[in-house]
């Protein structure tokens, strides 16, 4: 049975694992057996690892978020979280969207599953 799955980034990418291991999840989950719809959202001090100047493969990212796309996965930013840490949009990688925070709560509130990391 196909799944709407939220997977929230929210913890500092420098120096840790949890936003590696959360986008390696979310594309198993969005490659398995029932291509289950993924959400990635980097929320918290996880939008630091959205910046475009953030050094994916030394995060742990890999290709990954390309992946994620390739397999339909949707890659977005809190906005909220962002204005919060002093971010603006155009300081983002251009392959993540930037959603304001009500459609982020939304699409939190409307999953059938969320993981954290």
């Amino acid at each position: 049975m196909k799944r709407d799955v939220v997977v929230l980034l929210t913890r500092s990418p420098h120096g840790r694992i949890h936003a590696g291991e959360g986008l390696r999840g979310a594309r198993g989950v969005a490659a398995g057996f029932d291509h289950h719809d993924v959400t990635v959202i980097f929320t918290g001090d996880g939008v630091y690892g959205a910046r475009a100047s953030a050094d994916r493969d030394a995060l742990g990212f890999g290709d990954q978020l390309a992946q994620l796309s390739e397999l339909g996965g949707t890659l977005i930013v809190d906005r909220a979280a962002m204005e919060r840490r002093g971010l603006v949009p155009s300081s983002i990688a251009p392959d993540l969207r930037v959603e304001p925070g009500p459609a982020v709560i939304d699409r939190i509130h409307d999953a059938d599953c969320t993981l954290d990391f």
